[in-house]
């Protein structure tokens, strides 16, 4: 499951600091931290020396993110004061809380007193800050029209491995190649239409645009049949494209039904054609006609002598 708030932490009485901790302990995070490709995030806070004591040299900032301390470091590009700490986050992190700790030394009456310091949200009962991780779902089609079966690659941030493709209302067959690149196969819609697509997720749905499903043919070699009663041929059915998951079965119904004797005609899956005998029981002029969805319905001529 994607979660929202896998980087919870529980705080110790501790970290309900004294007031004014705020102002010598304050957060330089952005609320809304903006996705990017390295799923690394900097977080940085604001440690105003110049309000206490501190020996020179004694300060140690750390941050706590899901019961982990890490050690921050100053960040003198940021400006005075500032530690920063760059985190790994998860993809399927989207929002992350965290609190700062400062330890230092003062000196008073030639003694060195330790102390330790925690940082506090005040507009939040629990004490921690919350960042939130924004627009890690920014997705492109690769392709605005496809023929059924073909294989469309989506290029986006932070997909998982739960994460699906929804062409109309069918769930497409899904590969997630990265964080940032998924294929999924156009499944069996009619053509001649755009469908919406969706990117499923387990916080919900967002969507992908829409992609129209163009008419592709279903050919047939021979194209034309011609037999004698009695004789058995080879016919093959052929597609462009790899057949979909649970393979591709095409409905063949002809107005010579007495004549002609052949098995369901299936392409397995992932493959572009299957061969089937076809038999001649007895003499007949007419047609097979050949449907799926998403293909253009083909008409074969068919002779028995």
């Amino acid at each position: 499951m994607k979660t929202r708030h896998l980087f919870q932490i529980s705080l110790a009485a501790a970290v309900f600091a004294l007031a004014g901790c705020s102002t010598f302990i304050k957060n330089a995070t952005p609320q809304k931290i903006e996705a990017n490709a390295s799923d690394i995030y900097t977080f940085r806070v604001k440690v105003d020396e110049s309000l206490r004591k501190v020996m020179p040299k004694s300060m140690r900032v750390d941050i706590v993110i899901n019961g982990e301390t890490h050690a921050m470091r100053p960040d003198r590009s940021a400006g005075k004061y500032i530690w920063m700490y760059d985190c790994p986050i998860p993809s399927n992190v989207s929002e992350i809380e965290y609190y700062f700790v400062a330890k230092y030394y003062i000196e008073g009456s030639n003694v060195k007193t330790p102390k330790t310091e925690f940082s506090s949200d005040f507009t939040k009962n629990h004490g921690t800050y919350s960042s939130i991780i924004t627009n890690r779902y920014v997705i492109k089609v690769a392709s605005s029209r496809s023929p059924v079966g073909a294989t469309i690659a989506v290029v986006g941030q932070g997909f998982t491995d739960g994460d699906k493709i929804v062409v109309g209302d069918i769930e497409a067959e899904t590969n997630i190649v990265s964080h940032n690149h998924m294929n999924f196969v156009v499944p069996r819609l009619a053509a001649g239409r755009a469908y919406e697509v969706i990117l499923r997720t387990q916080d919900g749905d967002l969507s992908g645009g829409k992609i129209f499903i163009d008419r592709s043919t279903i050919g047939v070699q021979p194209n034309i049949i011609s037999m004698k009663v009695g004789e058995s041929i080879p016919v093959t059915f052929f597609v462009d494209a790899p057949a979909p998951a649970g393979g591709l079965t095409v409905d063949v119904q002809t107005d010579i039904g007495a004549s002609i004797v052949m098995p369901v005609v299936t392409i397995p899956e992932g493959q572009r054609s299957v061969s089937v005998t076809l038999q001649a029981a007895s003499a007949a002029d007419g047609v097979m006609i050949l449907e799926a969805d998403g293909f253009e319905k083909a008409k074969v001529p068919v002779t028995i002598q």
